[in-house]
């Protein structure tokens, strides 16, 4: 018996499916598949899956994973991928089969792509907007955890890799903290923005494109 970690995408309309949903949705597809997988033990005989920092809700993602335990050696990685992908739904698909190098408490740190917009702010404004938020001493936000809601300066705990504004829309390209520790939902971030920009925004994108442990290696 061999743990394996599939990687996959989470895109356009499975962005609203919830982790659990996912969940179930992952085993329907492991059972359909025909993957000899490990079953746990008990009463209630379940496949064994284990998630890796599942995304939020409406957020896309282009580096989700999970573990699973194969029972038949001679099965091979690729063909764990081509039996997936042959059940899972749009907008779900296995990108890459590989046995564990890392363990999931090892997540650091999290890259987002996030588009935001403010109808009828130009380019230059929404420049001026961004310097301005960056340019702050602190950025506080209300951030739940499990001693309650605190007030927390998430300023130091995330990046902005690159930028760039068009008339209505800012394009973001975000290191966050990520992991069992300490997490910055980018929602934060979007919503510091807005509360300093002092109007809403008109909609916004988010995806995630790769996890990374504390070293900047490549969650694998």
């Amino acid at each position: 018996m061999k743990t394996i970690r599939v990687f996959f995408t989470k895109t356009g309309r499975a962005k609203y499916i919830s982790h659990l949903d996912v969940n179930r949705c992952i085993d329907r597809a492991i059972k359909r598949s025909g993957i000899p997988v490990w079953y746990t033990q008990g009463f209630n005989p379940h496949i064994y899956t284990t998630f890796a920092m599942p995304i939020s809700l409406g957020f896309e993602s282009l580096c989700e994973s999970f573990e699973t335990r194969l029972v038949e050696d001679d099965f091979s990685l690729e063909e764990v991928k081509t039996a997936l992908n042959r059940v899972l739904p749009t907008g779900l698909e296995v990108t890459q089969v590989a046995e564990p190098v890392m363990e999931m408490k090892e997540i650091a740190k999290a890259d987002y792509g996030v588009d935001i917009r403010f109808a009828g702010l130009t380019a230059g404004e929404l420049a001026a907007l961004l310097e301005g938020f960056l340019a702050q001493d602190a950025i506080m936000v209300l951030k739940r955890s499990k001693k309650g809601m605190l007030d927390v300066d998430i300023k130091p705990h995330f990046e902005v890799l690159s930028h760039r504004e068009e008339d209505s829309q800012l394009h973001l390209e975000l290191r966050a903290a990520a992991g069992s520790t300490l997490n910055i939902n980018p929602m934060l971030v979007i919503g510091a923005l807005v509360e300093f920009a002092g109007r809403p925004h008109d909609g916004y994108r988010v995806i995630r494109r790769q996890i990374y442990n504390g070293k900047g290696e490549i969650f694998a």
